[in-house]
């Protein structure tokens, strides 16, 4: 194939290895982060919906 035509000797091929898995760790870190940002707002949701005073069916009377 053409990739395995191209001219790389051992010190690119540790380079491109390098820049590979530290591309590889900012992508877990971002989905980290934005696994806890998913989690923390589905919890304020949450929450929200449990802390309502008035819920539909409810038949408890809202204070006013």
């Amino acid at each position: 194939t053409t990739l395995d035509a191209l001219p790389i000797d051992q010190a690119m091929a540790d380079r491109i290895v390098e820049e590979a898995n530290h591309a590889f760790h900012l992508n877990m870190t971002m989905f980290q982060e934005l696994e806890g940002n998913l989690i923390a707002a589905i919890g304020k949701v949450l929450f929200g919906f449990l802390t309502r005073r008035q819920r539909s069916g409810s038949t408890e009377v809202a204070a006013a």
